[in-house]
């Protein structure tokens, strides 16, 4: 029961916030930016995420829904890619069984097809919730629940032998597979060329096959070593676009994710893996346990270790410029923004591990919705408000929170088999108040910036990629 109510004040809050930023969002979504301009327009399509600084519309074949964000179901229910079983109609090549399910994706994040070895290092990493851990000097509580949500109906339906994993049972329903080409890198951030990222959101599913407050999501480096290669990967994405939905765009849509999904698809890192890492978004064990109202929302994130040694598993890590929650509402906090005040304005700063002598960036995101991030006098101790704007938006909880992006928790909604996933306010359009007194509204729509970004991106001379503008987006 208590989960119940959980999940209805959830519902309910999500609802009002739709009510209050509706109209606004739907001004936004019905005038789309666009893609052209000048080369500093250009550069701030690059550094920032307010849709109102995106250059004057031309025109622009790119297509998001195909290109940039897939959630069409005749994608993410694909009978051969999504299942493992079962009778489906002729398809051209290729197209592998579970190719698109976590099951048929780990075998390339470990390195092997060994179903004793997949089946420890996939329990290594679900254990992790089990325990407390501390990391950099951030303890983060266990979640036992995983047992009871995950481990054990996984083990359950993998039939008699209880103590082996089968890939072909994991309980997680794909959402969308997503480029983020807009994270690309050249030579001169820090010596190494990538092309951005590529990423598949799964949701957890209970026992029952319901779906739950839980996603996790995979995401990718996309290899590069120099800009020819960048874009080769955005001509790859771009080519979908031209593409009906159907049998033939799934087979040319496998052809670009088998290039990072494959085990040996990058050479030079941990597993020969191309995953970056593993982040999850959950409140669904805290809800397990009846906390009820006292349920708190948690982001994690696991990579796999920097050693020679193979196969590895997925270690819990800190979370990608986002501080220890216990330096919020702080000196420390408001001594970091205010220090890198520059960097954070141009969407470049990283956050240390630690920060005037004491650990700094968390072990994991605590969140709810107002979490605030700031110094200890609200709105003047960081008295740029653009800086504590985008101090916060950029930390895991803030971009997930409304105080900042208009967000209930999660950019891509659980979904029921057969319809898409709804998507935020933050991906599709949407304006939030500045909530120090400004007066000013924040403007979004990040997946119309995405599409600006490769259109530019598709344009662009070897000497333009090499000379874009330094960015440190996570989300």
């Amino acid at each position: 029961m208590s989960r119940l109510r959980s999940s209805l004040n959830l519902k309910v809050i999500f609802a009002l916030s739709l009510l209050i930023l509706g109209a606004a969002w739907l001004t936004v979504a019905a005038s789309p930016p666009s893609d052209d301009g000048t080369i500093e327009q250009q550069a701030k399509v690059r550094t920032s995420r307010d849709v109102f600084e995106l250059p004057p519309r031309t025109s622009c074949t790119v297509v998001p829904a195909k290109e940039l964000f897939i959630t069409h179901v005749s994608v993410v229910d694909d009978c051969y890619r999504t299942t493992w079983s079962g009778t489906c109609p002729p398809h051209p090549a290729p197209a592998t069984p579970g190719a698109w399910t976590l099951g048929g994706l780990l075998p390339g994040i470990f390195g092997t097809t060994d179903p004793a070895i997949l089946s420890n290092l996939t329990l290594e990493w679900l254990r992790e919730w089990d325990s407390v851990q501390t990391i950099n000097g951030d303890v983060v509580r266990d979640r036992p629940l995983i047992n009871d949500l995950i481990i054990v109906p996984w083990l359950r339906a993998s039939g008699p032998q209880l103590d082996q994993l089968d890939m072909h049972k994991a309980p997680f329903r794909l959402l969308a597979i997503v480029s983020r080409l807009d994270l690309r890198k050249n030579a001169a951030h820090g010596g190494v060329t990538s092309a951005g990222e590529a990423r598949f959101i799964f949701n957890v599913l209970d026992e029952e096959g319901d779906t739950t407050q839980f996603n996790v999501i995979l995401e990718y480096g996309l290899d590069a070593a120099d800009c020819s290669d960048v874009l080769d990967w955005a001509n790859a994405w771009h080519s979908l676009g031209s593409l009906p939905f159907g049998k033939n765009y799934n087979a040319a849509l496998q052809s670009v994710t088998d290039r990072f999904t494959a085990i040996g698809a990058s050479p030079g890192k941990t597993n020969s893996s191309a995953i970056n890492q593993v982040r999850s978004n959950e409140i669904e064990l805290n809800l397990r346990a009846g906390l009820g109202e006292d349920s708190i929302w948690e982001l994690r994130e696991f990579q796999l270790p920097n050693t020679s040694a193979s196969p590895v598993g997925l270690v819990q890590s800190t979370v990608e410029l986002t501080p220890d929650k216990q330096r919020n509402k702080t000196a420390q906090l408001a001594n970091f923004a205010n220090t890198k005040a520059a960097a954070i304005l141009n969407n470049s700063h990283s956050m240390p591990l630690s920060w005037q002598g004491q650990p700094f960036r968390g072990g994991a995101a605590q969140h709810r919705l107002n979490l605030g991030w700031d110094g200890p006098d609200h709105c003047v101790t960081i008295p740029n408000p653009d800086v504590r704007h985008l101090l916060s938006l950029n930390t895991c909880s803030g971009c997930h929170g409304l105080e900042e992006t208009g967000t209930t928790f999660k950019h891509v909604e659980p979904r029921q088999s057969g319809s898409p996933s709804v998507l935020s306010s933050f991906l599709t359009g949407g304006m939030v108040p500045d909530r120090c007194p400004t007066g000013e509204t924040r403007r979004f729509g990040d997946i119309n910036r995405r599409r600006v970004d490769l259109c530019q991106l598709l344009d662009k001379t070897c000497t333009e990629i090499d000379a874009e503008p330094a960015i440190s987006f996570v989300h």
